[in-house]
């Protein structure tokens, strides 16, 4: 049984959709923005974030672990939840069911990758301060690639064997 799809729905689901995927879209480009604000993008800014910096005369000091938990909290019920509708909008799109499992099993450890980074970096070793570009671009890529194709499919139809 085929799923149903966005292009034949009502105007009112359309829009619900579309205004998600918008306003999703704009909660991620203020963390990229965020993150350039912190770390200025830059590998030895992050390990001085989260390591301290000695060379700033003590003043940056290590993050403790309750802040570490503060801000991964957050971001691991929040995530998922926008994955998570994401990933159901997926289902209402004709693409390769092997494309929808890259895209989810994709995001999925784009986030835990995100989310373990601080613990890594902090605890473990500063090589693990890759895991932040590693896991930043797999968000990006995880969410945008597949929002592009379900407004696509919400607004146009995408075309298929069956379709033509």
């Amino acid at each position: 049984m085929e799923s149903p799809r966005l292009h034949r729905q009502d105007v009112g689901l359309k829009w619900a959709v579309t205004c998600f995927l918008l306003l999703t879209g704009i909660a991620f480009l203020i963390a990229g923005l965020m993150s350039r604000e912190h770390y200025g993008f830059s590998h030895a800014k992050t390990v001085a974030y989260y390591l301290g910096d000695e060379a700033q005369g003590g003043m940056e000091l290590p993050k403790l672990f309750s802040q570490l938990l503060q801000t991964v909290h957050v971001h691991s019920f929040t995530m998922p939840l926008v994955f998570f509708a994401l990933w159901l909008g997926l289902h209402f799109t004709p693409i390769a069911s092997g494309l929808k499992k890259f895209f989810i099993f994709g995001g999925s450890l784009s986030v835990l990758t995100y989310n373990a980074a601080p613990f890594l970096l902090r605890y473990y070793s500063e090589n693990s301060v890759h895991l932040f570009t590693v896991g930043g671009i797999g968000l990006f890529f995880f969410y945008f690639v597949p929002a592009g194709f379900i407004l696509y499919e919400t607004w146009f139809g995408i075309q298929t064997s069956a379709t033509r």
